[in-house]
């Protein structure tokens, strides 16, 4: 069971979630349903409605977390399984560190929204060089968490490896590309 897109943008309301949290998540489906449509295109099996959903509300719990301390990921997680969505509880709750080994052969939903969140800082797309310059400054207090920010810096420059030798793209170019397959879209949709 997986929500429309409509019914994600009203959980994200009823939840309470700051204007700047649902355009960052926003932007993070943006980007997670182009690389799902892109690498289905190459033949991997990348559930979209889940994706968009997972990408959707990932931060569903994130503005109340903020008061709390609570790990919003996992908080979500247990939010949406609760309600029912179990497949998307499971993608929320690794959208920030990936606890399970990850199939070499195959694209998981997790890493799709794992990397797209990773790509886009507050609203906008960004390379991981910079959302982890941005990372560091924010949560980097202690040499601790510069070693949890740097393991996760690895973890993610290997998804972004992985989705992009199957993609032969340049990672740095998503954001071109994701502008040429929208005005691409938009003129097909113009020409009906």
């Amino acid at each position: 069971m997986i929500p429309t897109r409509e019914e994600c943008l009203k959980m994200m309301v009823q939840h309470g979630m700051l204007e700047n949290i649902i355009d960052h998540s926003l932007e993070v489906a943006r980007v997670a349903i182009f690389l799902s449509v892109q690498l289905n295109k190459k033949g991997e099996r990348v559930d979209l409605p889940l994706v968009e959903a997972a990408a959707l509300l990932h931060d569903l719990t994130k503005t109340e977390c903020l008061q709390t301390k609570e790990d919003h990921a996992q908080t979500g997680s247990r939010l949406l399984k609760e309600i029912g969505y179990e497949r998307i509880g499971d993608v929320i709750a690794e959208h920030i560190y990936l606890s399970r080994a990850r199939d070499p052969d195959r694209i998981s939903e997790e890493e799709v929204v794992n990397y797209a969140d990773k790509r886009v800082q507050h609203d906008r797309i960004v390379s991981l060089e910079e959302r982890f310059e941005d990372l560091k400054k924010r949560y980097g207090k202690s040499e601790r968490a510069l070693e949890l920010l740097e393991g996760l810096r690895s973890d993610t420059l290997e998804i972004e490896r992985k989705i992009y030798a199957i993609l032969e793209m340049d990672p740095n170019q998503l954001e071109r590309h994701l502008f040429e397959e929208e005005e691409a879209r938009r003129r097909g949709t113009d020409r009906k």
